[in-house]
């Protein structure tokens, strides 16, 4: 992904304006050392309930959302995957289909514990090649797409928990003829790193959706996708964001954030990759251009 700095889940987003007082995850920054407290203390009983649920629950993790709902995860990710995926099955509005995608042949054969509970609850668990963080969504391009050509993907981070009303508030914001993301920036000739994080829910081609707060794609974008094949693994391999984007402008399609604030989830407690970030955003910056003029040649 076009990646920014990432926090780890005793971290407040420190750069998304508080839209409320409520401390729950709603990707806001907890203000002051008592509610920041709070905060630690619900994301500990959060942690908690999850931990529960993946042990006792039998109620299935899917529901009638207009959506399915795609992500995958690789090393040591995959022990700790089970969180972000028992956050979306708690949902308030569920996903027709949630699908992990795993590119480790022994990873496949032998699943965490936590992992088969959630298949017994509704779980797709699919091998692929590697792909890198294309995997998100770039298989369900080839296997999924062709069986259902007309379902909204959801791409979801493996790393993330997701609130209660994930899935409903970005539905009831998405327009099947726009990409809706949770987390945004706003694209300009500048540097990545000078571009600034979206502040309003006005659709346009300059919107950057970044896939760690969830991203909703239409089938247009998903055909555009399927089209160019593979090409990401020579122009872009580490940097789905930028692939995403510029096909999402390619095809006509407009980007709009869900609320005028860019949400940033609690984070699962596992290392975290800084990725293409090195302090100045230039790997960013160089992969950007490229991506651009692949998709945006005359």
């Amino acid at each position: 992904m076009a990646t920014e700095p990432r926090r780890s889940a005793t971290q407040p987003a420190h750069d998304a304006t508080p839209h409320k007082a409520a401390t729950r995850n709603t990707g806001t920054n907890p203000q002051g050392p008592f509610t920041f407290c709070a905060t630690l203390t619900e994301l500990a009983a959060e942690h908690v309930r999850l931990r529960r649920a993946n042990h006792t629950s039998t109620a299935g993790i899917l529901g009638n959302a207009d959506a399915n709902v795609s992500l995958t995860s690789y090393g040591k990710r995959i022990d700790s995957v089970w969180k972000t995926i028992e956050s979306i099955g708690a949902g308030e509005v569920k996903p027709r289909r949630v699908i992990l995608w795993l590119d480790d042949p022994a990873a496949m054969a032998d699943l965490p514990p936590s992992l088969r509970r959630l298949q017994a609850r509704g779980l797709e668990i699919r091998s692929c090649p590697d792909y890198g963080p294309h995997k998100k969504y770039f298989p369900y391009v080839n296997e999924i797409l062709p069986e259902q050509p007309d379902q909204t993907l959801v791409t979801a981070d493996d790393d993330v928990l997701y609130p209660a009303n994930w899935l409903k508030d970005l539905l009831n914001v998405h327009d099947p003829r726009e990409v809706t993301a949770f987390r945004a920036r706003v694209r300009s000739d500048g540097p990545y790193r000078t571009w600034p994080l979206c502040t309003t829910t006005e659709a346009s081609d300059t919107v950057f959706a970044t896939g760690t707060s969830g991203v909703a794609y239409p089938p247009a974008v998903l055909h555009t996708l399927q089209d160019r094949g593979d090409e990401f693994l020579r122009v872009c391999p580490r940097a789905d964001d930028f692939w995403l984007h510029y096909a999402t402008v390619a095809a006509g399609i407009q980007i709009r954030q869900v609320r005028d604030t860019a949400a940033l989830w609690w984070s699962t407690p596992i290392a975290l990759n800084r990725g293409l970030w090195d302090g100045t955003g230039a790997a960013n910056d160089a992969i950007a251009d490229e991506t651009r003029r692949y998709w945006l040649a005359a």
